[in-house]
């Protein structure tokens, strides 16, 4: 089971900068999340030659030479991702309502973004960005699942609620074991991508619309200090 222990110091050193308040917190994703993704992703990808076999919602193995259709190896597609936010993490363009979901929703709980992004000099990056387009919030850059690190920052909240929002599987399912208590909300932008995800335990909403997901984030927020 993911602890705060499996965090990296990196990530754990983040959190600790981020001021605890015995206040509901909402953890929020980027990528498919607040900035859209998946349509920047192919466009660079088509630049290189390179496409999606099938609409998947994965990203290793899913990769092919448009040409040949040779698929990459998970080296290669690592590569093709990393190369992509060196790229054009400056440049993503925000999922339609986010911005304005998450200020109402900030009048009722604290929000910081909990990012997966490569490369070490990215956040500064993101961090502009995301302010330009209205979602100035506290962002903590993670490596790998993100169990540990919602762990470490739900650890002072104890009796508050914790939602969390991402898009992959993989984070969901390792906050769902981390910290059984957080409400979490598997969100993908891309409407296409959306409709092939599965189904994940434990989640309380799966969605790919701003609208929906504020309602909901703020239903459970209001009937938790009734």
């Amino acid at each position: 089971m993911p602890t705060i222990s499996t965090a990296s110091a990196s990530t754990l050193q983040q959190i600790s900068l981020i001021e605890k308040r015995a206040h509901p917190l909402l953890i929020c994703d980027v990528d498919e999340v607040l900035l859209q993704f998946i349509p920047h992703l192919e466009r660079f990808m088509a630049d290189n030659g390179i496409s999606f076999k099938e609409t998947a919602y994965r990203l290793k193995a899913n990769m092919v030479y448009t040409q040949s259709g040779e698929k990459l190896s998970d080296d290669a597609c690592m590569a093709v991702i990393h190369d992509f936010f060196e790229s054009e993490v400056g440049r993503q363009e925000a999922v339609p309502h986010a911005a304005e979901q998450l200020e109402r929703l900030s009048k009722l709980c604290d929000i910081v973004i909990l990012t997966n992004l490569p490369g070490t000099h990215n956040k500064p990056a993101r961090e502009n960005l995301l302010k330009s387009l209205g979602m100035g919030y506290p962002l903590v850059t993670n490596d790998g699942p993100k169990g540990g690190a919602v762990a470490a920052l739900c650890a002072e909240r104890a009796h508050h609620p914790v939602i969390f929002i991402d898009d992959s599987p993989t984070n969901i399912l390792s906050v769902g074991k981390s910290t059984p208590h957080v409400q979490l909300v598997h969100f993908i932008a891309d409407p296409r991508f959306y409709a092939t995800s599965s189904d994940l335990p434990n989640v309380a909403l799966k969605s790919n619309c701003w609208k929906e997901t504020g309602d909901f984030i703020e239903n459970l927020l209001v009937a938790a200090v009734k």
